[in-house]
């Protein structure tokens, strides 16, 4: 009995349908991961590729799309955050079904890398751990900059793509006053977001220039890249000296005299004007009424600035103190005090200048500011061959120029640094 007993129970294992005992004990009751399916901005560009994305605004969302449903009380900052340098972004986390979206709260730094990461912290609906995963991408765009004293600001050409004036239409030019201009590669890398003059015809003409000199104080600040195969750079005018202009001084790159300069008309009372200019060779001080010169010593000048590579200018006047200054990258390069022009002070000599002031041409064209050239075609002002912008062989402007500013009011150091640090590479 007990054989036959062992035979029935051995026929009966037997007769079991194959695979019973594999199900019993199989993993099929585990969930399954929670993998990205796409990663992309909210304006459609793909992050989730071989290659890392670029061209990404700095605006842009983050919108994830996973497998299956996630577990919304997992999508947070501690399982699924935005980066740069490893440090996180303020940023609203949201998730719906299958989608995360990564909303920044302020927008994403320039020309920067910054990575999407996921960790095995953030779950499915049915508990499936994500796949830790890590993207990479850039940032594209003008800084994200809010300038000082925006109540002042007259005028912010950022050349992405045009010559208009973020201000309004006031000073935008119109399409036959932009000539020869293209755009190409900024000062971060991304194409089309600076304007390149030739060095021979690219001229833009701005209208109502005149507005600039409203005074009594004034401000501007620019970025500029000059090409060292031209020596002499007429940058930007309005009616040359007589409103204001500012070049890099003729002659070879490496002399010791080589400088550039702000050359500026001023209100000395009674309808008079005087121009002065706002001048620095990278020498020690000694000149009339200046008060600072940063001291560069030779063979290398200017050239350490201004040769070949992007350089931040800025140029301001106080008309309560009469000072003048430059800086250059941030730092004071130049001061000077009309005060000191004489004293006790005659008017109207400079020492009684009460504030910037135009003195050009207002009909014809004449008040227009040129960018590539110190004064614009119509109704020049000075009226000597070198100083007309038609002749390709004078001192146009070669090179590249971003982000243009002109204010009412004269910045403080304390701006103007916050200013550089924001804008620059």
């Amino acid at each position: 009995m007990m054989k036959k007993a062992k035979y029935l129970i051995l026929m009966a294992l037997l007769a079991v349908p194959a695979g019973m005992f594999l199900e019993s004990c199989s993993s099929d009751d585990t969930p399954g991961a929670l993998t990205i399916v796409s990663l992309m901005t909210d304006g459609g560009i793909a992050l989730d590729e071989a290659t890392a994305a670029t061209g990404v605004p700095l605006s842009a969302s983050v919108v994830a799309t996973f497998n299956k449903a996630v577990n919304a009380s997992t999508a947070t900052a501690a399982n699924i955050t935005l980066q740069i340098n490893g440090v996180d972004v303020p940023a609203t986390i949201t998730a719906s079904g299958a989608v995360i979206t990564i909303d920044p709260t302020e927008d994403m730094a320039t020309g920067t890398n910054h990575t999407v990461k996921i960790s095995a912290g953030l779950k499915a609906s049915d508990g499936g751990s994500a796949s830790a995963e890590t993207f990479t991408f850039k940032s594209f765009g003008p800084p994200a900059v809010t300038a000082p004293q925006p109540d002042h600001l007259l005028s912010f050409f950022s050349f992405n793509g045009d010559v208009s004036d973020a201000k309004g239409a006031l000073h935008t030019p119109a399409a036959a006053d932009v000539k020869d201009i293209t755009f190409v590669e900024d000062r971060f890398g991304f194409a089309g977001l600076a304007a390149n003059f030739n060095g021979t015809t690219s001229i833009v003409e701005i209208p109502e220039g005149d507005d600039y000199m409203v005074g009594p104080d004034f401000s501007i600040s620019f970025w500029i890249k000059a090409n060292s195969t031209k020596e002499g750079h007429f940058v930007l005018g309005l009616a040359a000296w007589y409103g204001f202009q500012f070049e890099i001084m003729g002659g070879p790159w490496d002399a010791d005299d080589k400088g550039v300069k702000l050359a500026t008309r001023y209100d000395v009372t009674g309808g008079l004007t005087e121009a002065e200019d706002t001048w620095w060779n990278a020498e020690p001080n000694g000149w009339q009424g200046s008060t600072f010169a940063k001291d560069v010593p030779a063979p290398n000048g200017i050239d350490l600035y201004f040769k070949d590579k992007w350089v931040h200018v800025v140029c301001t006047y106080q008309a309560s103190t009469k000072i003048g200054r430059m800086y250059v990258n941030g730092e004071k390069t130049r001061e000077w005090d009309f005060d000191l022009w004489s004293n006790p002070c005659t008017p109207p000599g400079k020492c009684a200048a009460t504030g910037v002031k135009y003195a050009g041409n207002t009909t014809g064209g004449g008040n227009k500011l040129a960018l590539g050239f110190i004064q614009a075609s119509g109704n020049r002002i000075v009226t000597d061959s070198w100083a007309d912008p038609s002749d390709p062989l004078n001192n146009h402007f070669k090179g590249l120029m971003d982000d243009l500013r002109i204010w009412k009011v004269a910045l403080t150091e304390a701006e103007i640094v916050a200013l550089h640090t924001a804008e620059k590479p």
